[in-house]
């Protein structure tokens, strides 16, 4: 079930697809979150980013025709370092698939539920960023 939310990552109305940065591209944009394409310019997409248009060149970028509906896990490496969780060391977080916001988790869920946005889906294990 869906609470009725506005969705911080763009709206679906108008969006071309969706896009999320590729692996091994430097961190244009927040690992795990994926973004409207708002405009097809060829070698570019346009996306919307904090509801601002940005230019990526599209081999930096993963697109998909729609929106996901499973959390993102991200794992902390390299310059992401670990974070405090309390009295624990967080390496990885979730990105919900309706707001965007980070999230950290215990163990390996199937479904979480949004601290901001309070809407649950299934977690997506089969890639992490």
């Amino acid at each position: 079930m869906r609470p009725s939310s506005r969705r911080h990552s763009g709206g679906t109305a108008t969006a071309k697809g969706w896009a999320t940065g590729a692996p091994g591209a430097e961190d244009i944009l927040r690992r795990g979150a994926w973004y409207p394409v708002i405009e097809d310019a060829g070698d570019e997409l346009v996306i919307e980013v904090d509801a601002h248009p940005r230019r990526v060149a599209r081999g930096k970028l993963i697109v998909r025709a729609e929106r996901p509906e499973q959390w993102s896990i991200v794992v902390r490496t390299g310059v992401m370092r670990p974070t405090l969780a309390g009295q624990k060391i967080a390496n990885k977080y979730a990105v919900c698939p309706d707001c965007t916001a980070r999230q950290e988790f215990e163990g390996r869920p199937d479904t979480l539920m949004c601290a901001r946005c309070r809407r649950a889906a299934k977690v997506d294990w089969s890639t992490t960023y």
